[in-house]
């Protein structure tokens, strides 16, 4: 029987500018995203003014942010679409979980997965790439389970809180999340509700 969630992709709208900045001031914010966190509020509210309400079918924006959201859960998080290329339907994906639900394996499984899913199905893009700190386990770790390889390591290339940390660089192919929604539920890891079933498991054990 398939995973139900009610979690969706939707476009972010300017309604959603107050909700979208107050993630975007949260610390951890730019703690886990890829990037230099050299900007101010001011100039992120400025810069999502201009990315909010855009259409991705009519101006073919070389980059699109997009809000997961439930209506039983309210907003999730964040999907930033970057270096979109239409021509070699790739893009570049990062991904903010408000801190709300940043402790939930689960709820960071269904957003990836559903980022994904757009990317995929609705962009007809045949590649998605995205750059993980090593600390940020859970991420990297989901984005294995959807299928994911790891590409890439660059050792000691990001400073957080005076330490060097790896980059991990990971790829994956239409085709590989395709095999991966196939899969029988059986093979651990290889579905969502199998994802969502082991990394509850995960989080049992780690408030045991």
């Amino acid at each position: 029987m398939p995973f139900k969630t009610d979690a969706y992709i939707r476009r972010a709208e300017r309604d959603d500018l107050d909700t979208v900045v107050a993630w975007m001031e949260e610390p951890d914010f730019h703690y886990f995203l890829y990037g230099d966190p050299a900007q101010s509020p001011r100039q992120v509210r400025e810069r999502i003014v201009l990315m909010l309400g855009r259409g991705v079918g009519h101006t073919m924006p070389g980059g699109v942010y997009l809000l997961i959201d439930s209506p039983s859960m309210g907003p999730i998080g964040l999907v930033s679409l970057q270096n979109i290329s239409w021509r070699n339907r790739s893009c570049s994906l990062d991904l903010y979980i408000g801190m709300k639900h940043l402790r939930s394996r689960t709820v960071t499984a269904i957003a990836i997965y559903r980022a994904l899913e757009y990317c995929f199905d609705e962009l007809n893009l045949h590649r998605v790439g995205a750059y993980i700190y090593a600390f940020n386990t859970a991420s990297w770790r989901i984005f294995e389970f959807a299928g994911a390889k790891r590409e890439l390591s660059m050792a000691k290339h990001v400073l957080r809180d005076g330490e060097l940390h790896d980059v991990y660089g990971y790829g994956l192919l239409r085709e590989e999340f395709d095999e991966v929604r196939r899969a029988k539920p059986r093979a651990a890891g290889f579905s969502l509700q199998e994802m969502i079933k082991t990394l509850a498991g995960n989080e049992a054990e780690s408030s045991g």
